[in-house]
């Protein structure tokens, strides 16, 4: 049998201590682990393999980009990502911070290898367990017309995203620019909307050399694309 490759854990806390202590005991614990200094540092390993990571341990006092919009932009690529919050706060005031059912764990701070071995043993578990047994899966088929208004109900958030877009461009947040412009990119594949799939490419590249003016040509290009779109 081929080995069994252990699930990644993006480990994010600006503490350099905090962070090996952390990647020790995970090893430990059998799982393997990739270590950001902050959040726009976590940000990019998921921009760059969003599949790669099984969990990530986000610490809540970090310099630059905050917990809530870390986690934010990191839901954004990966809508699916399990997040665990470390704090040494209440949990009770940590989860008012997030929208409410988002945090898969809270582990309070400091903590020991079994509190976290718990917190992400039973993350992961709750990830892979299905939703129903398999017996009550049903395959379902869409018309052209679900489809198509499902198509057209993603174009509309879109529209409504542009004003997000400028206002990121006027502020210089590259990062949750290159965001945007790459969940564009996999939603165009998914909805068969190549024009979209290549501007969201386009974007991401170009935010991701913090070209101001090369996003701003992306984001009317797009607004000229949603325009004929909904005609």
């Amino acid at each position: 049998m081929p080995p069994t490759i252990p699930p990644t854990i993006l480990v994010v806390d600006d503490e350099p201590a905090l962070r090996s202590f952390a990647e020790a005991l995970l090893e430990d614990l059998g799982y393997s682990a990739r270590l950001a200094e902050h959040g726009r540092a976590a940000v990019q390993v998921l921009l760059q393999d969003p599949e790669s990571v099984a969990a990530v341990l986000l610490d809540m006092t970090m310099p630059g980009l905050s917990p809530e919009e870390t986690f934010r932009l990191m839901r954004d690529i990966r809508p699916d990502l399990p997040v665990i919050i470390l704090s040494g706060d209440l949990e009770s005031v940590v989860r008012e911070r997030f929208p409410a059912g988002t945090i898969a764990a809270f582990v309070q701070k400091p903590y020991t290898d079994q509190e976290l071995e718990t917190a992400l043993s039973d993350t992961l578990a709750q990830r892979a367990a299905s939703p129903l047994p398999p017996a009550q899966f049903k395959l379902v088929r869409l018309s052209e017309d679900e489809i198509d208004g499902m198509r057209q109900d993603y174009l509309a958030a879109c529209r409504l995203d542009l004003a997000r877009m400028n206002a990121l461009l006027a502020s210089h947040d590259f990062l949750a620019l290159q965001v945007m412009g790459h969940t564009l990119k996999g939603s165009g594949g998914c909805f068969g909307l190549s024009n979209l799939t290549q501007l969201g490419n386009a974007l991401e590249d170009s935010a991701k050399s913090a070209n101001a003016a090369a996003c701003g040509e992306q984001i009317e290009a797009l607004k000229g694309f949603l325009g004929a779109a909904s005609k």
